[in-house]
């Protein structure tokens, strides 16, 4: 037993070393890592750089050139708790520019939510507001606190992203991701528990007697159209009808008259006529005078 108390004892031990190792190896490269990316920000990203004062900037790379020295030449033996304890004094460094950096990336993207937010509850006021009185469900006093919360938040993001754009890129914000969120959350919330409110029983009736009565009316609505049609059909059919018989009639008082061919048989004849005429006229009178020539040289005889 005794034995076994030692062997339990020792393992733990051991186990305990090799846990100590492997954290003493990712704490060094946490503070490897964190000093060299932070060395080529503060030398290449110009957002960095803008977000730094003069002394800030000198400060910090001051911290990261001894932190490497450090590294390169007084770090081995160390534990974890030491690479801990010295991560944290280097971030103390560089904290407040790399948070005014993050403000500034975040900035545009949370604006825009919460403006958003203003777009969904200005659209469920609208359409609330858009109902007759008998028809909403919601008190005047939620709608009107919701309004209120509204326009105040508005307000101050108004009046805050005006400070923010007055001050420069290396000074704290005024306009923080923290504020806006909560904000954006509040709203939100007063907004998601009208919307989802349960509809009330009295509100499912009122509905449904409106509908019903809205079927009613077109229904009443189509048997008009139909007895309308109806007669319409019937008055045509009528007007067909008289239409009709007057047409029989006009068909029976017609005269018959004759052809035009016929016509023009019947003149021909009397055309003819007329002309034989003169030509008798003609024949007799150049017998004449021929005559009365033969007459008068028989008397001379």
């Amino acid at each position: 037993a005794v034995v076994s108390t030692q062997s339990t004892g020792k393992l733990a031990a051991l186990k305990k070393v090799d846990d100590d190792k492997r954290e003493t190896e990712k704490s060094r490269n946490n503070l490897e890592s964190y000093v060299i990316n932070m060395k080529v920000l503060l030398e290449e990203d110009e957002l960095y750089r803008a977000a730094s004062t003069e002394e800030e900037l000198e400060k910090m790379q001051e911290a990261l050139r001894a932190e490497t020295d450090w590294l390169e030449e007084e770090s081995w033996g160390e534990t974890f708790v030491v690479f801990n304890a010295r991560l944290a004094k280097i971030e103390d460094y560089c904290d407040p520019v790399t948070k005014r950096v993050d403000e500034m990336k975040a900035r545009p993207s949370a604006i825009a939510d919460l403006k958003q937010a203003f777009n969904l509850t200005e659209q469920f006021l609208q359409k609330i507001y858009n109902q007759t009185e008998e028809l909403r469900y919601h008190t005047a006093t939620e709608l009107e606190n919701l309004e209120k919360l509204m326009t105040s938040t508005k307000e101050w993001l108004e009046t805050t992203t005006a400070a923010q754009d007055a001050l420069p890129k290396n000074v704290d914000p005024v306009l923080k991701l923290e504020a806006m969120t909560t904000k954006r959350t509040a709203l939100e919330r007063d907004l998601y528990y009208l919307v989802r409110k349960p509809i009330p029983q009295w509100y499912k009736d009122k509905l449904k007697s409106m509908m019903d009565a809205l079927k009613n009316s077109t229904k009443t609505e189509e048997g008009k159209k139909t007895e309308e049609g109806k007669k319409t059909e019937e008055e045509e059919a009528k007007e067909e009808a008289k239409a009709e018989e007057t047409a029989e009639g006009d068909k029976s008082e017609e005269v018959p008259v004759e052809a035009p061919g016929e016509e023009k048989t019947n003149e021909k004849p009397a055309e003819e006529k007329v002309e034989e005429r003169p030509a008798e006229e003609t024949t007799s009178s150049e017998e004449q005078p021929k005559q009365e020539s033969k007459d008068i040289e028989k008397e001379e005889l």
